[in-house]
């Protein structure tokens, strides 16, 4: 599907688009990025190993996993503003929980309820609230919202350095959950499309058509599911095994954490790449550049022996990757499969992708004690560059079927 022709969009979705990019920074900065500062912490204070305190992002994930389809479904018919106004509560809810928890059983049931309301807050819901009032223009939409959802981790981890400068992991945990009532509640409820994709100011959009007849949707859902689970698998476990898997590929310490901050920068430079260039390429190209530049990033890593000027093309190669995916996850959802019924064909084909976030961290620790910081890399190239035949397999079934 070419890219639409350049048109101004709408006051009321300019103000969706800024709403759900504050929501989103506070949503992912207070819970996802979470752990990368407070997971020392909390560890010692509820006596758990840094395994079991990161075990809790992947059992957030695998709870969204299993109940993201059904949050789309709901999304789909009730609208978003109560979808995402009721994950915001229950996102706070978990992390209350969170902030008082006294132990594994406790720790892990605050991790379960953030699993049960991100589904219903985050990315996915907000790309569906986007579709559901912007229609043809919702790449675009999208492309800007995860320029500024981008920006989580940068907000968020000098806030939360600074404030445990002067407050315990608990009461920030309660601060973060505070925000999330606070700021994003009010977002939800008064910007987002109510039942029938209608909310104030807000007219419902056209329904973007499926760029592929429904008998070629199977397959293209299949290999668009794989290649998901394949970047899943690698991006989550790079970013919980960055520090650790930098310094046993020869970097030093001051020189892993200047490499790994840089996967942040380029990942903000891609998505805002694409957003001034949608105009001109199809969210198929978006993808296919995605796929593409993740291998070549773990060529240039596993030449790298310590050297910071490759280091950072490394960098540059899989923040842009990283950046584009989640563009092209919610865009090119839309283009093969349309608007009707997105919310829940999203959440579907994300499936895979949670449940090998899920995975990743463990899977990825394990290897890395048994097979070392190398032989990790080139198993991730070898991951990488699967996804990307799939995405070419994928590419090449959808222009079969008029979609290019």
């Amino acid at each position: 599907m070419p890219a639409p022709q350049t048109m101004p969009m709408p006051p009321a979705v300019r103000r969706a688009i800024l709403g759900l990019g504050v929501s989103q920074i506070i949503g992912w900065g207070t819970t996802y990025y979470l752990l990368s500062l407070l997971s020392g912490e909390i560890g010692a204070s509820l006596g758990l190993s840094t395994a079991w305190v990161l075990g809790g992002t992947s059992l957030t994930l695998g709870a969204a996993a299993l109940i993201g389809p059904w949050i789309g479904r709901w999304q789909d018919r009730s609208g978003s503003r109560v979808v995402m106004a009721t994950g915001t509560v229950i996102m706070a809810t978990g992390l209350v929980v969170l902030a008082f928890s006294k132990g594994l059983s406790s720790y892990y049931l605050g991790w379960a309820i953030i699993g049960i309301g991100s589904p219903m807050s985050l990315y996915s819901a907000a790309f569906t609230a986007l579709t559901q009032i912007s229609g043809s223009q919702a790449r675009r939409a999208i492309s800007y919202l995860t320029f500024m959802g981008g920006l989580a981790s940068t907000s968020f981890w000098p806030f939360t350095a600074w404030l445990m400068s002067f407050l315990d992991w608990r009461t920030i945990i309660l601060l973060f959950a505070g925000l999330n009532l606070a700021i994003c509640l009010p977002i939800h409820l008064t910007l987002l499309p109510g039942r029938g994709g209608e909310a104030a100011h807000v007219p419902a959009a056209d329904p973007v058509e499926a760029g592929i007849p429904a008998s070629a949707f199977p397959l293209a859902f299949a290999l668009f599911a794989a290649m998901l689970a394949m970047n899943g698998l690698i991006f989550n476990s790079w970013s919980l095994l960055v520090f650790p898997l930098l310094e046993g590929l020869g970097f030093a310490a001051k020189a892993a954490v200047l490499v790994g901050s840089m996967v942040g920068v380029f990942q903000v430079a891609g998505r805002m790449g694409e957003a001034l260039l949608a105009q001109r390429f199809s969210i198929m190209w978006t993808a296919f550049v995605s796929a593409a530049f993740l291998p070549v990033s773990f060529l240039f890593l596993i030449q790298a022996q310590g050297s910071i000027p490759v280091g950072l093309a490394f960098a540059a190669f899989y923040g842009i990757s990283n950046g584009l995916m989640t563009i092209a996850r919610g865009g090119l959802t839309l283009a093969i499969f349309g608007s009707r019924g997105y919310g829940e064909r999203l959440n579907r084909i994300t499936v895979s992708q949670n449940a090998a976030g899920a995975l990743a961290p463990i899977l990825g620790g394990f290897l890395l004690d048994r097979l070392g910081a190398a032989m990790l890399v080139d198993l991730m190239l070898g991951t990488a560059t699967l996804a990307l035949v799939t995405m070419l397999a994928l590419r090449h079934h959808c222009s079969r079927h008029g979609l290019n």
